[in-house]
């Protein structure tokens, strides 16, 4: 017992050693820590991690340090109203693991997982050109989409094959998903639909990039390719909506014509395609099923307590959790509100609709708009693996960008501190 507590703690200080190095080389540049967490989002898969009191997957571990290592630019930043009212968000449902009202591990994995990519997209905007995050964005999302196609094609993941281990984690995301006759491309995020939106987010974010216009288009070209061979309803929807509403309601970056182009390859694209992705879903039998039983998830609404877990909410002997006679409840808005109650889920959707209506006053920024745009994904799709990370990475992302947005339209003392003193920091940085 002694030798393997000793073994525990030489891993521990050596684990500890690793995570100082990893965190001085984050603190070099924040593009240095935008790109350490979009390898950690792209590349290593949610079985890889660690465990200390709860289950730290890899991404989320870069993410944290990723995040610290922007210290002390919140200081510099002035909180919106969206900040204030997730910040209640957290406070509510800190509130609530107190009083023994929601469960541990989602009280996790919002302050931990949701709560620190929040953080980073929302800090990232000011220290670094909102147009390289983009571009940063989809170029690793074109890189894994490489590596999707590739996994369509042969129908051997290399992250199952040689990444694979022993744990819990591995036993639940580790294996292959099948529609039909056809192997679905996930790559590195254990889950189809977790690659799919992913990289439907990743396609539209770098029509915000300051790359050419023709290099622009074929890494979310790339991008739509891997979302494709992900055979996810749910990303190709997330993509459609995502790129059709940049072509109409950006402003400002995309020329009139470039957006015409993007909207003709798009729809020709889609025309093409269609007959076989159609194909694929109609020998896999079951559409009819799925939206049988995401239908019948509606019946648990009623369940659903103003604050705390639903009462259909329970656990069984052997751990396995279920709600209602659901095993699990594939709708991450629902989702919120059976865990935490329907006056978070509601608080959580009135920043939705905000963000609604300044897409449709003209007003948004590239990130708001493929948040805004996921919201029929969060319908159908838990947040999962990694997606949960870049679900509020984007949600961070824009609210970052309309603040600085704000400041821009109406400079002011306040404003002219949100602006500059951040991008002096990244100047610092290269200096």
């Amino acid at each position: 017992m002694g030798e393997l507590s000793l073994d525990g703690l030489l891993l521990a200080v050596v684990g500890g050693m690793l995570l100082i190095l990893l965190f001085a080389f984050l603190r070099r540049s924040p593009k240095v820590a935008m790109v350490a967490w979009l390898i950690g989002i792209f590349f290593i898969p949610v079985w890889i991690g660690q465990t200390v009191f709860a289950y730290f997957p890899a991404f989320v571990i870069v993410g944290l340090l990723a995040t610290l290592s922007l210290l002390p630019t919140p200081l510099a930043i002035r909180p919106t109203v969206a900040d204030v009212v997730l910040l209640g968000v957290v406070v509510a449902v800190v509130s609530l693991y107190a009083l023994k009202l929601t469960t541990r591990s989602a009280t996790f994995d919002l302050l931990v997982v949701w709560g620190v990519a929040y953080a980073l997209g929302r800090l990232i905007v000011h220290v670094v050109d909102q147009a390289w995050i983009y571009g940063a964005f989809g170029v690793f999302g074109a890189a894994a989409s490489v590596v999707a196609l590739v996994e369509f094609a042969t129908g051997r993941n290399l992250f199952i094959t040689f990444l694979g281990n022993n744990s819990a984690t591995f036993a639940r995301w580790g294996s292959l998903q099948a529609r039909g006759d056809v192997i679905r491309a996930e790559g590195a995020f254990g889950h189809a639909i977790a690659l799919g939106i992913t990289l439907a987010v990743a396609a539209c974010l770098v029509l915000g990039s300051r790359f050419r216009p023709a290099l622009k288009t074929a890494l979310a070209g790339l991008c739509l390719a891997g979302v494709v061979v992900s055979f996810s309803r749910s990303a190709m929807l997330t993509a459609l909506v995502s790129i059709v509403l940049v072509c109409l309601f950006l402003r400002g970056p995309l020329s009139r014509t470039y957006r015409v182009v993007v909207l003709v390859l798009l729809s020709a694209t889609a025309a093409l395609a269609a007959g076989p992705i159609i194909g694929v879903f109609d020998t896999s039998n079951e559409a009819e099923g799925s939206a049988l039983y995401r239908a019948d998830l509606l019946q648990l609404v009623r369940t659903m307590k103003p604050l705390g877990l639903s009462g259909s909410f329970s656990v069984s002997t052997t751990s396995e959790v279920s709600v209602g006679e659901f095993g699990s409840v594939d709708n991450a808005l629902l989702l919120i509100g059976l865990i935490f109650g329907w006056v978070v889920l509601g608080v959580v959707l009135l920043v939705a609709i905000g963000g609604v209506v300044t897409i449709l006053r003209g007003r948004a920024s590239i990130a708001t708009i493929v948040a805004v745009a996921q919201i029929p994904a969060l319908l159908t799709v838990a947040f999962i693996t990694q997606y949960a990370a870049v679900a509020w990475f984007t949600v961070g992302l824009a609210v970052g960008s309309q603040a600085l947005k704000s400041a821009t339209a109406r400079p002011g003392p306040g404003a002219d501190l949100d602006h500059h003193v951040p991008v002096a920091r990244e100047e610092r940085a290269h200096a």
